[in-house]
């Protein structure tokens, strides 16, 4: 603990010179050990930058006679960099740091020495800095550091660019004297984060009464055409009395939700993902806290960071199609980012071909085509169900002119007896499709021949349409 006092007084220092500074962008510590250059007898020089990534040496015209003639890293004082007894001039250089998302960037390394040599032609530290791969400058404070100069913190701030690089040059030829980097750390104060303004993000999704061991979502969809930090933002519930309760930030780390993407918000996925055709795994996010929903009305509301509404939905499970039997393990989608979130008719009960709910991905309700009666089409004419790749399936695709369609298909064969019902008064999305195998009512396969399907949809307001088509099952297609 004792030999790293020093450290931990360097980092107090480096903190407390730092002014308004949000965060550290990037920081070197040396703290592994062996990391660098160091002489032999024969006069080689033996080198390892094994794992080190963050900075790099040049030191072409160094001259070292044995290994205690080095340049490197060293376990003194919970690691730093040392220059000892060395014949020429090193340069340590860092990587190229990005600071293009950040107002202004700042500077601060620590130097120091030991030993008695004053000589400043060769013991010395110097600091600059190079930015957007322009020349490069000194520190304007300590950057020149020279003989006997103690320790100093040597400093650069108000870096404006896209692109930051540090270069150190050093000297010491002498066995009984160091010249020392250590602390490097680059500064950075973020850009004003823009206001998320109401409905930017909207809530998109809803399960709040899942089945069995299932557990409640809550979908958010970026409205906006900015990038959003997830850190920014909350979910809650309210009270009888309307009051906030359950206000729990999506996340501690910063994760940006991009334009026009899905975010499936969830207190454990295993409650979701069984249950569910998982499109996109990466667009959930599990909460460490998640509110709890009724299972027949309550309050979803998303919140920024100052507790604003961005959006509110005040649901009920009379949202839900009026034909459903049983509302448990369905989810209720939006129809349209930009209707009122709470217009009742801008929710529906999700798909039944989409699984009854479409979490991280495109809702199955979505808006629907501006045509005047309902799509269908059919294909193959003729289909073969050997699993051989080629023509497998029969499908039957449909485009509505509305959301909460329902769908009856029912299988004839060619003597007009019915062998199969594909669909039952089935929740369409805006669009789909169903599929048929080939198999009967049990599960059979039909006899080689010609059938007949008919397609029946209609929505609540009373419309209907039909369709038909023919299709042969059989065995080998070529």
């Amino acid at each position: 603990m004792i030999s790293n006092l020093p450290k931990i007084l360097i980092f107090f220092c480096l903190f407390f010179n730092s002014t308004i500074w949000a965060q550290d962008l990037w920081r070197e510590s040396f703290e592994v050990p062996g990391k660098g250059i160091w002489g032999t007898e024969n006069g080689t020089i033996q080198s390892d930058f094994g794992e080190v990534t963050k900075w790099s040496l040049e030191y072409s015209n160094v001259k070292l006679q044995d290994a205690g003639d080095y340049a490197k890293t060293v376990s003194t004082s919970g690691g730093r960099f040392e220059v000892a007894d060395i014949d020429g001039e090193i340069i340590w250089i860092s990587e190229v740091i990005d600071i293009a998302e950040f107002v202004k960037a700042a500077i601060q390394l620590n130097t120091s020495e030991t030993g008695s040599n004053t000589n400043a032609n060769n013991k010395y530290l110097k600091a600059f800095y190079k930015l957007d791969n322009n020349h490069e400058k000194p520190f304007t404070i300590n950057s020149d550091n020279t003989g006997n100069w103690g320790s100093v913190i040597a400093e650069q701030k108000d870096l404006v660019g896209s692109q930051l690089q540090i270069i150190v040059k050093m000297a010491n030829n002498y066995g009984a004297d160091k010249v020392i980097l250590d602390e490097v750390v680059v500064s950075v104060e973020e850009k004003p984060d823009e206001p998320i303004l109401s409905r930017e993000i909207v809530i998109n999704e809803l399960m709040f009464n899942p089945k069995e061991n299932g557990g409640d979502y809550v979908e958010i969809y970026n409205n906006s055409a900015k990038s959003i930090d997830m850190k920014r933002l909350k979910l809650a519930s309210r009270t009888d009395d309307l009051e906030l309760t359950q206000v729990y930030q999506l996340t501690g780390t910063k994760q940006l939700f991009e334009p026009g993407s899905f975010l499936a918000l969830t207190k454990d996925t295993a409650g979701v993902f069984p249950f569910f055709d998982i499109q996109c795994k990466t667009c959930f996010l599990q909460m460490e806290k998640f509110p709890s929903f009724n299972n027949d009305e309550d309050f979803v509301v998303l919140l920024n960071e100052n507790m604003n509404v961005i959006d509110e939905l005040h649901y009920t499970d009379k949202m839900h199609h009026p034909l459903l039997a049983d509302e448990e393990g369905i989810a209720l989608e939006r129809v349209s980012s930009t209707e009122p979130t709470n217009e009742f008719s801008n929710w529906q009960s999700a798909a039944s071909v989409a699984g009854y709910g479409t979490p991280g991905y495109k809702n199955s309700q979505g808006e629907t085509a501006e045509i005047s009666k309902p799509e269908v089409t059919f294909s193959p004419e003729s289909f073969s169900p050997d699993f051989d790749g080629y023509n497998d399936e029969y499908l039957i695709e449909y485009k509505t002119t509305k959301p909460g369609c329902l769908a009856n298909i029912s299988v004839f064969d060619a003597a007009g007896r019915f062998v199969m019902k594909l669909a039952n008064n089935e929740i369409m999305g805006s669009e789909g499709k169903f599929t048929w195998n080939g198999e009967d009512q049990t599960g059979q396969r039909l006899n080689l021949g010609v059938y007949v399907v008919l397609v029946e949809i209609f929505s609540l307001t009373g419309e209907t349409w039909h369709f038909k088509d023919g299709v042969v099952l059989t065995s080998v297609l070529e």
